[in-house]
């Protein structure tokens, strides 16, 4: 439900990247398109001393199918894990989310109806207003096993539904969207993929194209868990706790249920290697791990350039209140820091394992296969450390031994982070990337007009075309490139 917005030097990257038309500029009309903002009160207002630039206020009069929000009842803690990450930024400065200036620690937005305190989405906002329509029809429990194709054209789908087999022609385009995990293995189910992953499963290739299911990329994120001055039990551990939160929310829209995490802090490279006592700046950081710059993909080096920009948050923080906890997110009790990283060097892919359309895909992550993101989030983690000891958060924090010293040694902290990540390293559940849009010669699946490459009448509409993960949660632009390829999809039919 956190919907968080990425900077505009990272947007920007899509069109650099050889997709004309993909720019922030571009993307920005569609982030407002897709919402209808609901201010806070003037207390949350003035509880964050918020101003209308951090406010969201180019939002203010947006009509969108997706309702927008702060949650109502942030306190304290939220409050002051705010004022402590603001007191460690070098370079403060006013931010404004939605519009790319994102760098910084405030309260989020969150796609929730404060007038309900419900998730609002894609049900709620786009499908039930359209489900009477005489021309939209929806089945659910519905598996897809292929799409069909006359020579090199687009003819249908091909599904399971009640353990009996079908299909439905098309007449013009079949859109693909089943996300960053499956969207590649319907394409090489269908015969379109890697030779050498048709010819393992012996499915007759439509369009061989090396990059289906490669460019996987991920939030990365680890936790750290500290214990609070008033210990509080997790409501989930107690089923009367949990049945007098949900009484609560149903009543009056309120309680523990009515929130989840509400606030961030996006963090650049230079503060965290400021914060952990680097010596060196963020050129020479990116140089020890990639001493030959030259061979840089081009990803790769414009992640190197944002990371070295004013704008370029390298990781992601968050607070979680011990009462949220599930049971088993941790053995230590207390909140918990919430640490991710934003824009990593590692890529991973997706295949499928099987002909059968019902066996589950093969995912390789490839997670800390570049060193420098494991660097990265272990001075990220040192830096969280660090944050939990800053006023006002440090008001909320009972007295325990520090797992990174602020005197210790470097190096030795640095590897009780690493060791730290070996077992507390977790996916976000942000898979991007495996049908990106690029250039076919630069490891594209789609084109600028996410039609699929090889083949005449598909596209492909998710999160599985970006080219690069953005910063933060993706959510928000799920849907800006939703409306933006419906938009594209129209021109073209209708011309």
């Amino acid at each position: 439900m956190m919907a968080t917005y990425s900077s505009t030097e990272a947007l920007d990257i899509w069109e650099k990247l050889g997709n004309k038309g993909w720019a922030a500029k571009d993307l920005r009309p569609y982030l407002h398109k897709f919402q209808t903002w609901n201010r806070p009160s003037e207390e949350i207002e003035e509880f964050f001393e918020l101003d209308r630039t951090t406010n969201e206020s180019s939002l203010d009069g947006s009509h969108g199918p997706i309702q927008t929000s702060i949650y109502k009842h942030l306190g304290p803690l939220e409050r002051d894990f705010v004022k402590a990450f603001k007191a460690l930024e070098r370079h403060p400065g006013s931010t404004d989310p939605v519009n790319g200036v994102s760098k910084g620690a405030y309260p989020i937005t969150a796609t929730v109806d404060p007038r309900t305190a419900e998730r609002s989405y894609a049900v709620t906002g786009y499908y039930l207003p359209a489900s009477s329509r005489s021309n939209l029809h929806v089945l659910t429990e519905a598996h897809v096993t292929r799409i069909l194709f006359d020579g090199d054209r687009t003819s249908g789908v091909a599904f399971i539904h009640t353990n009996q087999a079908y299909s439905i022609s098309a007449e013009q385009e079949v859109i693909l969207s089943a996300g960053a995990i499956q969207s590649p293995q319907i394409l090489e189910l269908s015969g379109i993929g890697p030779a050498h992953i048709l010819e393992q499963h012996g499915i007759k290739p439509v369009a061989v194209n090396e990059n289906v299911g490669e460019n996987l990329q991920d939030h990365i994120m680890t936790i750290l868990p500290f214990p609070p001055t008033q210990p509080d039990l997790s409501i989930f551990s107690n089923p009367a706790l949990v049945k007098q939160a949900l009484e609560e929310h149903a009543k009056t829209a309120s309680g523990p249920l009515s929130k989840f995490i509400g606030t961030s802090a996006f963090v650049s490279l230079a503060d965290i290697l400021s914060v952990t006592k680097s010596e060196q700046d963020v050129n020479s950081f990116v140089r020890n791990h990639f001493p030959d710059v030259a061979a840089l993909s081009i990803q790769q080096d414009l992640i190197r350039t944002l990371l070295e920009g004013p704008e370029g948050a390298s990781t992601q923080f968050l607070i979680l209140p011990s009462y949220l906890r599930p049971p088993s997110a941790n053995n230590e009790g207390g909140h918990t820091l919430v640490i991710g990283l934003m824009h990593p060097f590692s890529r991973g892919n997706i295949h499928i394992s099987s002909p059968d359309p019902l066996a589950a895909p093969l995912i390789d992550p490839r997670y800390f296969s570049q060193p420098i993101d494991r660097d990265i989030l272990a001075r990220s983690l040192m830096y969280a450390e660090e944050a939990i000891h800053t006023a006002p958060l440090s008001n909320h924090v009972a007295e325990y031994e520090r797992r990174f010293p602020r005197s210790g040694n470097v190096e030795t902290n640095l590897e009780a982070a690493r060791d730290h990540l070996k077992k507390w390293a977790k996916t976000t559940y942000h898979p991007v990337g495996t049908c990106a849009m690029l250039p076919l010669q630069e490891g594209g699946v789609v084109d600028n007009k996410l039609r699929v490459y090889g083949v005449t009448g598909l596209r492909v509409v998710d999160a599985s075309i970006f080219p690069l993960i953005p910063q933060g949660n993706p959510q928000t632009l799920v849907y800006a490139v939703a409306e933006k390829a419906s938009d594209l999809i129209k021109s073209t039919l209708w011309t």
